[in-house]
């Protein structure tokens, strides 16, 4: 899945040398932008489901809470 390349080429080094030892991997741009792209995403993804859940669940404890006290005034009577 990972694309990566050396900086140095290695053709261009003679092999008795020790110029590539401490070359350093290079990625491609656009794998860096995807990744964030998709971690962004989830994390928009996550927090409407987690804000619309929690909305949900204050209007129902509302809804419950208006339903119990409508109950509780009728049985008074």
């Amino acid at each position: 899945m990972f694309v990566q390349s050396l900086a140095i080429e290695p053709e261009i080094i003679p092999n008795n040398s020790d110029a590539g030892e401490e070359a350093k991997p290079v990625y491609p741009k656009w794998i860096t932008i995807s990744i964030l792209i998709i971690i962004f995403s989830l994390i928009i993804f996550f927090l409407n489901a987690i804000i619309t859940f929690s909305l949900m669940i204050i209007g129902v404890i509302f809804i419950w809470r208006l339903a119990k006290k409508k109950l509780s005034s009728e049985n008074t009577l």
